[in-house]
């Protein structure tokens, strides 16, 4: 027998019905997914999926509503003054986001 005929063939043992199966991705008998790497890719989206399922039906927190409340207010000073705490949080993260920026460009 020549040895080159075997060259290149991946034999692998399905874990669900112990068939050998030769460069396949999915078993010759069962059909089962063989590729190890592509399970825990498929395992991953199906996770990453929930969780961003889990995130939309979760709804906003109660600070969140209480802001828009204030924003949507009758009395035109609640609607300042919550304007102004909204634009004092935008500029103190800002400056925040701007000395973390320097900071890494000098550790750097």
């Amino acid at each position: 027998m020549n040895d080159t005929s075997t060259r290149g063939q991946v034999h692998i043992r399905c874990s669900q019905c112990g068939v050998f199966t030769i460069n396949s991705e999915h078993c010759e008998s069962c059909g089962a997914l063989l590729s190890v790497v592509k399970q825990r890719k498929l395992v991953r989206e199906k996770r990453d999926l929930e969780l961003q399922k889990r995130e939309r039906e979760k709804g906003p927190s109660a600070i969140e509503l209480q802001i828009k409340k204030m924003q949507q207010h009758r009395f035109w000073v609640v609607r300042a003054f919550s304007e102004v705490i909204y634009m004092s949080w935008v500029v103190a993260m800002a400056v925040g986001g701007f000395i973390a920026w320097i900071l890494a460009a000098i550790i750097a």
